[in-house]
């Protein structure tokens, strides 16, 4: 019998944004984190990745079912809480005997009303699951009182219990490497967009938790502002295994700023130098923690692109929405970037709190401007757990969606704008950026050294058919 399976649900993509997905998946860190430590306590552990194998409802609980489990737990964001919800009705009905538990960023953020909506949910686990899942589960098996461990809400007398938020755990090297070998085909399954990928084999990793900064778009609520990074030693030791094990010679760095903790990318890269490892990387950064030097010493170990959160051209966009940034520092970090050696991408957000059509304009003047490769943009979403979840309302018509509340559905519209509306400046945006000589000739010079020239070309091709389509 398997003690508990995990699962990450399927996911359907709705609307007509599902014509720009270019179908990619990134391991499910927080469940191969979990099936990690749990195996290192004797537990007997399934996953399941629906998504990334594309079960549908149906297929992922009869493949639940068939492995017997006494416990099943499921991660879920917000656009998949309702899928979790159907998931452990499902069970429920074929084998109410099972408990159900969901952790993730949404039931975090919103515990008492998640399981409200959901009562086939039995436990959620509010926070970073690795200590508190192996304190559940052995209360549940011993049959004691659940109020002692932190980090839960449960059901109890008819009602819901939450206990204390439990503390972050300080020693992220404490933790096993994640368990890759739990996936399906880690190489078949698990492939970035093409724009992130510089060599095959890829993949992509966490390395550390939490974010410093303030912005109001952001949910901290899992992994707060309190910010902790695996160690340089951890990071290498965890990098010449995966090369061993799966041939990898690219990486791609998920953490919200791989760059702000500096001490450790220097030891880092020099260990990457010094070490001859053979691997390239992306990462992302803030604006105002690059400098000329050390974006030389990232170039030098295998640094090939930087992901920037720009957000917006406007500075009073800027300011509200408090990303402590300058246009003035972003074109700089930019210009510094590109002398380095190294690609810049740029994540933009359209329909800001207090955007306006002149705002929209300053974003376009301003990325023709400065020197950037590579541009992304997506709606502005209030995320339980963000500052802006509780004051969109007072900014314009807010759809508290949760199914559809991802980066390509407009649940925003912002005052002055209607949904069409807001549409069609999304996609005058990326046409004066892509419209234009320079970025279509960094476009050609990338495709033709792509180790994977097909999946390049298909992305890029995909995208291009969404900006031209006007209806």
């Amino acid at each position: 019998m398997s003690n508990i399976v995990l699962v990450y649900p399927p996911v359907s993509m709705r609307g007509k944004y599902r014509k720009v997905a270019t179908g990619h998946e990134v391991p499910p860190q927080p469940l191969i984190c979990l099936g990690a430590v749990l195996r290192e306590n004797n537990f007997n552990v399934k996953l399941i990745d629906a998504n990334a194998t594309g079960l549908s409802i149906e297929e992922t609980v009869d493949q639940i079912l068939t492995l017997s489990p006494e416990y099943v737990g499921i991660t879920a964001p917000t656009m998949l809480i309702s899928t979790s919800g159907i998931i452990a009705k499902k069970i429920k009905e074929n084998n109410p005997d099972i408990t159900t538990l969901v952790g993730g960023p949404h039931i975090t953020a919103v515990p008492a009303e998640t399981m409200t909506l959901y009562p086939d949910i039995d436990i959620g686990v509010i926070g970073e699951g690795e200590i508190t899942i192996i304190e559940l589960l052995n209360a549940l098996k011993n049959k004691t009182d659940l109020g002692s461990i932190n980090g839960v809400i449960y059901r109890k007398d008819g009602g819901l219990k939450i206990t204390p938020q439990r503390a972050f755990i300080k020693d992220l090297d404490t933790l096993p490497f994640p368990a890759w070998d739990m996936l399906p085909n880690l190489l078949k399954y698990y492939q970035q967009s093409a724009a992130r990928i510089d060599r095959q084999p890829h993949i992509s990793i966490v390395s550390s938790r939490g974010c410093p900064f303030q912005c109001i778009f952001c949910a901290r609520n899992v992994f707060g502002n309190v910010t902790r990074a695996h160690s340089d030693d951890y990071l290498i030791k965890m990098i010449k295994y995966l090369i061993k094990r799966y041939g990898i010679k690219s990486i791609s760095f998920e953490d919200e700023n791989f760059v702000v903790y500096r001490k450790r990318l220097i030891e880092f890269c020099n260990r990457i130098i010094n070490e001859k490892i053979d691997i390239t990387w992306d990462c992302a950064s803030n604006i105002n923690a690059i400098n000329p030097q050390i974006l030389s010493l990232m170039k030098n170990a295998g640094c090939w692109q930087i992901n920037y959160g720009i957000e917006s051209g406007s500075q009073r966009i800027l300011d509200f929405i408090k990303k402590s940034v300058t246009l003035e520092n972003i074109e700089q970090a930019l210009k510094v970037t590109k002398n380095a050696g190294i690609i810049t991408k740029g994540y933009f957000i359209i329909g800001h709190p207090t955007e306006t059509y002149e705002s929209i304009q300053e974003t376009i003047d301003f990325i023709k401007k400065i020197n950037l490769d590579v541009f992304q943009m997506s709606f502005m979403i209030p995320f339980p757990g963000s500052e802006f979840y509780t004051i969109a309302a007072q900014y314009g018509d807010f759809k508290n969606d949760w199914d559809n509340m991802n980066i390509w559905t407009p649940l925003f519209i912002p005052t002055g704008f209607s949904k069409e509306g807001l549409e069609r400046e999304a996609k005058r945006v990326y046409r004066a950026f892509y419209f234009r000589w320079k970025p279509i000739s960094t476009y050609l010079e990338r495709i033709f050294r792509q180790t994977d020239f097909i999946k390049f070309f298909r992305d890029g091709f995909k995208v291009l058919k969404f900006i031209l389509e006007r209806r």
